[in-house]
């Protein structure tokens, strides 16, 4: 019964105080928002852990998974940088074709059904599990995210990650950039 009553206490003092109470500030005010300004590596993140003799020059990160010959295959094709390909398929999957997201992303580019289907796919939602089907979907998505990023990487991992609408780095992109530019490195 007590709580009852300080609850109801509570509620009569909001409504007395009125609407304005909740706003710290002017209510009408607007909060101006600006684009977070690209600056060169400065990632935190640590490389990834690969022995030396597999960062030589003359062995890329590129040649550290099965799937090479793949993804060289379809990146060139689609005009995207093997190195930059390989990073993303590390970061989604991490080389594992049978990967599922929480989202419904599937395969070793997490791509989405229905983005698989906007970028010409037919199949069905299993047939993503396969590496060179997945690749190949995937690979046109991350075409179209670097067109329409201007080619510079972060701007084509945001349109990766975000959506090919998204304007604004966030949270979330800005940590997979990161995570690109580490393993670019």
């Amino acid at each position: 019964m007590k709580n009852l009553i300080v609850a109801a206490a509570a509620c009569v003092g909001v409504l007395l105080a009125g609407y304005d109470c909740a706003f710290a500030g002017q209510r009408d005010a607007r909060q101006k928002t600006v684009p977070l300004k690209i600056v060169s590596r400065t990632t935190g993140f640590p490389m990834p852990n690969v022995p030396a003799e597999l960062r030589d020059a003359e062995t890329s990160f590129a040649q550290q998974n099965r799937y090479t010959g793949l993804i060289a295959k379809y990146a060139k094709q689609n005009g995207v940088a093997v190195e930059l390909a390989t990073a993303v398929i590390k970061i989604e999957s991490n080389f594992n074709p049978k990967t599922r997201g929480s989202a419904g992303e599937i395969g070793l580019m997490q791509i989405k059904p229905a983005t698989a289907r906007l970028m010409g796919y037919a199949g069905g939602a299993k047939g993503l599990y396969d590496p060179e089907t997945n690749i190949k979907f995937g690979m046109k998505y991350l075409a179209m995210a670097q067109d329409l990023g201007g080619g510079q990487t972060c701007n084509t991992i945001l349109k990766y990650n975000a959506g090919h609408g998204a304007t604004r780095m966030n949270p979330i992109s800005k940590r997979y950039c990161g995570k690109v530019l580490a393993l670019l490195d």
